[in-house]
């Protein structure tokens, strides 16, 4: 006997129990992509939970790929380590942002250059190799590119997603024009003028150097212009957070990108290397830290009771 073809309404619905199904999958393995992530880049579990404020962001970063980034640097450590020199170290610092950023952004992150082509939709750090296998030539003109970040990527935030952008430049000087003429005052504008709203499209400048000469006008911005936010490499970061929280605080190298991305976007990251993290904070940072128990709080007659029993007056 031949049996009735299954109603659209059950087809519809194996079809929305198949979907539900897949996107619970793909979430959980979302998750256990990030719980790998947090342990091997050792980060802390405050930043691991703010990390999820980052699914509210489109990130971007661009990268400085002019000449000076050719520049070799000793260990700041190890003085006996070879040196490496700025580009590989970008390399190495862009390829743990990517590792970070890609398992929050759902469609993967930009990388823009300054003397090359940018590479879109990134989840894999293999996916860097060819841009970084070439060595660094050419101006730096970061005013350029940004503008032509916050145009095509505030058109697509609107439209597609709905979603912030963060942006994150990777720089080791002053910017210029295409020509190589200073060009601070034309970045300058673009920070002030072209961003809607700068608390919805954050800039992060990762200083590439310590020569204050060449990055010191970043650190002023960083208090004059909303939105604006700077990191230092990892070890000077370390060194100045420690000055603040002690000598025993946590702070992984993925702590410092982590940093890196939430700076601009979280005011209690931003101050580590300001101010003291409560006692609630800083369990999450310091491993074998207990959170004291506070004290049970008594009534005025039950206090009054344990100081008769104290005193043997019942």
């Amino acid at each position: 006997m031949a049996t009735s073809p299954p109603s659209y309404a059950d087809i519809t619905l194996d079809d929305q129990m198949f979907a539900d199904d897949l996107k619970q999958t793909m979430e959980a393995m979302r998750l256990d992509s990030f719980k790998s992530l947090v342990n091997r880049h050792e980060i802390s579990k405050m930043m691991a939970v703010k990390l999820r404020k980052l699914e509210a962001y489109d990130i971007v970063i661009i990268c400085d790929d002019s000449t000076s980034m050719n520049t070799k640097t000793a260990h700041p450590i190890n003085p006996r380590a070879a040196p490496t020199t700025r580009w590989e170290e970008l390399k190495v610092t862009v390829q743990m942002v990517t590792e970070i950023a890609a398992t929050l952004d759902d469609d993967g992150i930009d990388v823009h250059f300054l003397n090359r082509d940018p590479i879109r939709n990134v989840f894999d750090v293999r996916q860097l190799d060819d841009a970084f296998e070439s060595p660094p030539s050419g101006h730096t003109p970061i005013t350029r590119v940004l503008k032509q970040v916050l145009s095509e990527k505030r058109s697509r935030a609107v439209s597609e997603s709905n979603k912030k952008l963060l942006i994150l430049i990777a720089t080791d000087g002053v910017p210029t024009t295409d020509m190589g003429f200073d060009d601070r005052l034309g970045l300058w504008l673009v920070l002030m003028q072209e961003r809607d709203d700068a608390g919805d499209t954050p800039v992060v400048f990762l200083l590439c150097t310590d020569d204050e000469k060449e990055v010191g006008y970043l650190n002023e911005w960083d208090k004059e212009i909303p939105g604006v936010d700077t990191v230092d490499d990892y070890y000077t970061e370390r060194r100045e957070i420690l000055a603040v929280q002690g000598d025993d605080f946590c702070f992984s190298k993925g702590d410092w990108v982590c940093k890196m991305l939430l700076g601009a976007v979280d005011d209690d990251i931003d101050a580590l290397d300001e101010r003291r993290v409560g006692v609630m904070e800083a369990a999450a940072f310091y491993p074998q830290m207990t959170v004291p128990r506070m004290p049970t709080l008594l009534s005025p007659t039950e206090t009054m009771k344990k100081k008769k029993k104290k005193w043997g007056l019942f």
